[in-house]
């Protein structure tokens, strides 16, 4: 439900966003496939129409704690010129995605 509102909210705020899809599928021989990116990449990501800056926002819950690809990720992320954030709700969102931020410690 969060991920839903966060996607629906920059969409209507004017921005292009996509979900990022994860899985495994069991193949007819018995491997596994996995589809989707490396581990740790953030639920949503897209740009600001506005100006062509890409955004990735890992969405948790209230208490949702992110795993250590994902504290990675954010490590790495900071060093480029781009906007990152955890939002666990729309209006967080929509705050890093407006202000810019690359913040890469959950906010307290």
């Amino acid at each position: 439900m969060i991920q839903r509102g966060i996607i629906e909210a920059l969409a209507m705020a004017g921005h292009h966003v996509w979900r990022i899809n994860v899985g495994k599928v069991k193949m007819e021989d018995g491997r596994m496939f996995s589809a989707g990116p490396q581990a740790g990449f953030p639920d949503v990501c897209g740009y600001r129409k506005s100006d062509g800056k890409m955004f990735f926002i890992e969405v948790k819950t209230k208490t949702g704690k992110r795993r250590p690809a994902q504290e990675y990720f954010a490590k790495e992320i900071a060093r480029d010129p781009v906007i990152y954030g955890v939002a666990r709700s729309a209006e967080e969102a929509l705050m890093i995605v407006t202000k810019g931020l690359n913040r890469t410690e959950d906010a307290k």
